[in-house]
């Protein structure tokens, strides 16, 4: 795994499933956004600034390798007390670090107000998953439609944080179907090549590096997120060897 991983250029494997620490992500030339935990509940909101202060005091606050401050993943942020608690967020967050870029983690796209705060745009997206299932040629279309909107409105690099398709290892389909190896090495490839027509997109995530186990659901399947482009025990999806080829290509 430590060698796959030095072969991934950086921003472009995501973070869940590496959990790189600074000093490791250091040895072999990775770039780290760090994030702490986000809790929706209401005593986690009150907890909020404490895990902030925590965690940029930690280490990683004088480490090379972490690049930047992500502040939540998918908060429900159109809510009408969102906009003045991200703001403050923010507002702490660069207080205790003037030097890194700020962002969040978003789900809403172009009704995300709190991308207002961020010094770049993270955004998660699965079209061609979750919706226009099996249809790529329309999801990536429309993805391709939102990020230039996201652009024009609000003028920000962007990150595409999240984005991928469960696969069943070993399950081949052509032309390529949902959850086979095919399906999944094609998603990510037409994204990746959607992106990089775009000059204000600075970076990709995809969800993600290996397998894991999850919460039981009609759509999880043994209770397994499927999404890796690893399995479980860390063997190779086509898509593995699929990105190894686009970001060798791209240097």
């Amino acid at each position: 795994m430590a060698r796959w991983a030095a072969s991934l250029p950086s921003w472009r494997m995501n973070r869940r499933c590496t959990c790189w620490s600074p000093t490791m992500a250091g040895t072999i030339g990775r770039k780290l956004a760090e994030e702490h935990q986000f809790s929706q509940t209401p005593a986690g909101i009150l907890r909020r600034r404490d895990p902030t202060k925590e965690t940029e005091q930690m280490d990683a606050l004088n480490h090379p390798s972490v690049i930047a401050w992500s502040l939540a993943n998918e908060p429900h942020s159109n809510r009408p007390a969102a906009r003045d608690f991200f703001r403050n967020l923010f507002d702490l967050a660069r207080s205790l670090d003037s030097t890194r870029p700020v962002t969040l983690v978003s789900m809403l796209g172009l009704a995300e107000e709190s991308f207002e705060f961020c010094d770049f745009l993270c955004l998660n997206r699965y079209s061609g998953w979750y919706t226009e299932s099996g249809r790529l040629d329309q999801g990536v279309a429309r993805l391709s439609a939102e990020l230039d909107a996201l652009h024009a409105r609000f003028g920000k690099p962007l990150v595409l944080s999240e984005f991928g398709a469960d696969t069943i290892a070993g399950m081949h389909a052509q032309p390529p179907e949902m959850f086979s190896e095919e399906y999944q090495a094609e998603m990510l490839t037409r994204y990746i090549e959607m992106l990089r027509s775009k000059p204000y997109v600075v970076g990709e995530h995809v969800w993600n590096m290996c397998d894991f186990k999850t919460g039981q659901a009609v759509f999880r399947m043994g209770g397994m997120n499927l999404k890796g482009v690893f399995t479980r025990d860390r063997r190779p999806k086509l898509a593995a060897h699929r990105l190894r080829e686009l970001w060798r290509r791209a240097g």
